[in-house]
């Protein structure tokens, strides 16, 4: 991994209101992540999003994305390792046009992309705490393991002794570069963007396929039932090594 990744930052240092002390950004130095799109309603996924000023991307008129994405922090400056499931949708804030597809290829050329979080379960209370305070995550606390076999990677969620479901990534030939991610999140009544700034081993795969879900008999997963979910993903990523730095929140809007 590259050290010097992290030499160029400024941190700040803060403390919570529940006496938890660390540091912004917060350096996530060691970690792996799959992640897999599926296809969804755009209809039933509108009615999740908190503003009609946040447009989901769509595949084509009609067609929405579901973004799922595990990730296994096992080095984190001031934190705890812990894992985490994030439940996204891709969205433009207040695009002049909602071009279709693009934004999955080339992120960086559409104004105000990112991912609207709506469930973000963790595995430990550190990792609630910091999220919820900090940037208003929708976290709560799961059980969330990983099982890496000979061709791709599993991760199985589960809440309050029920299944949520469980996301599988074939593995993808890998390349070392940067990607940076937005997050969409909403805390006290306004609409955060905040950066998520990596880089590593990342191998991405846009021809369908290659990845599965599986939803299980929780409510969370009832509620993702209704989403009319694809079976087949239409890109993913597979990361087994990366870095990364969570910033605070760039970027405020009204809802």
């Amino acid at each position: 991994m590259d050290a010097g990744f992290f030499d160029s930052v400024t941190v700040e240092p803060i403390v919570l209101s529940t006496g938890m002390r660390l540091a912004l950004p917060v350096r996530y130095r060691d970690w792996t992540a799959i992640m897999a799109h599926f296809p969804i309603s755009a209809p039933a996924v509108r009615a999740i999003l908190p503003t009609d000023r946040l447009r989901p991307v769509e595949l084509v008129p009609g067609t929405a994305i579901l973004t799922l994405a595990a990730m296994e922090y096992r080095s984190i400056d001031d934190v705890e390792p812990y894992n985490e499931l994030g439940v996204m949708v891709p969205v433009r804030y207040e695009p002049r046009i909602n071009v279709p597809a693009l934004p999955l290829i080339a992120p960086e050329r559409f104004e105000r992309f990112g991912l609207y979080v709506w469930h973000l379960p963790v595995t430990t209370q550190a990792a609630y705490e910091f999220g919820v305070e900090i940037w208003g995550y929708p976290k709560f606390i799961a059980e969330i393991t990983f099982e890496n076999g000979p061709v791709a990677r599993r991760c199985r969620l589960r809440a309050d002794g029920m299944d949520i479901l469980t996301l599988e990534v074939k593995h993808v030939p890998t390349t070392r570069r940067p990607i940076d991610f937005h997050s969409y999140t909403v805390k006290d009544g306004q609409l955060l963007r905040t950066r998520i700034e990596v880089q590593g081993d990342v191998g991405l795969a846009r021809l369908p396929g290659g990845a599965s879900m599986v939803l299980g008999d929780h409510p969370i997963a009832r509620d993702l039932r209704r989403l009319r979910i694809g079976r087949e993903p239409v890109q993913r990523l597979y990361a087994p090594r990366i870095q990364s730095m969570l910033h605070r929140a760039g970027e405020c809007f009204p809802l």
